[in-house]
């Protein structure tokens, strides 16, 4: 199961509050500027935080002005300098005055990293990052690794670090008028077999495949959360 993926040269987002649990690459700026990493908690991921300079690289054909994706024409054609994309997004507004094609303004702070390889980060990409206080590879004291329980201790030298509890207990579904069941109920639907091929053949495939990805994925999605 992948990560959150900030992909090609995308900007201005925040990854915050949230617990990843065995996913790989769990977090992603891939090129993109004034990014932020904050405050996650991040155990058995690998890497858990991943960043590369493609906009210098291998995508700056598409990137340039004039290149294919033609973003600076589609950027001047909104305007970006004047409201309401200047107040919203007062960064965008002097964009140009910089170098778009370099992953500068990236924030990667107070995270804490446990049982994971920590980053995968090209090394073009290094010196445009602000990295500072993350937990890494020291015990973050958690409420009960085993059961899942990613909480951390009142002793846990992370707070040292200025990292702020998860409200765990506030994520998620909640009952709501507008709801339809709560707990959510609901059935798997059966896939339909591929032309050419028999149900039962196509039915024990999919047992072939999917068992191992399930198992898989209730243990990420039961260890992690995001808001």
């Amino acid at each position: 199961m992948l990560r959150v993926y900030l992909d090609d040269t995308f900007c201005g987002t925040t990854i915050y509050g949230n617990i990843f649990y065995r996913v790989t690459q769990s977090t992603g700026i891939c090129g993109g500027q004034d990014n932020t990493i904050e405050n996650n908690v991040l155990v058995e991921c690998s890497p858990a935080v991943y960043v590369d300079a493609r906009g210098m690289g291998w995508a700056k054909v598409y990137t340039v002005e004039g290149g294919e994706h033609r973003m600076y024409e589609k950027l001047r054609a909104v305007n970006f300098q004047n409201p309401p994309y200047s107040v919203r997004y007062p960064k965008l507004a002097t964009i140009l005055e910089g170098n778009p094609l370099v992953p500068e303004g990236n924030i990667i702070a107070r995270n804490v990293c446990w049982g994971s390889r920590w980053d995968e980060i090209e090394a073009v990409a290094r010196p445009y990052l602000i990295i500072e206080d993350n937990l890494v590879d020291e015990d973050p004291h958690f409420v009960d690794a085993e059961g899942l329980n990613f909480h951390l201790r009142d002793d846990s030298p992370a707070y040292a670090l200025g990292f702020k509890r998860i409200p765990i207990e506030e994520i998620g579904l909640y009952q709501d008028e507008l709801r339809a069941s709560y707990p959510v109920q609901h059935t798997v639907r059966k896939s339909p077999p591929p032309p050419g091929l028999r149900e039962d053949d196509f039915a024990g495939q999919q047992a072939d495949v999917n068992a191992p990805t399930h198992t898989h994925l209730a243990a990420v999605v039961s260890g992690s959360c995001s808001r």
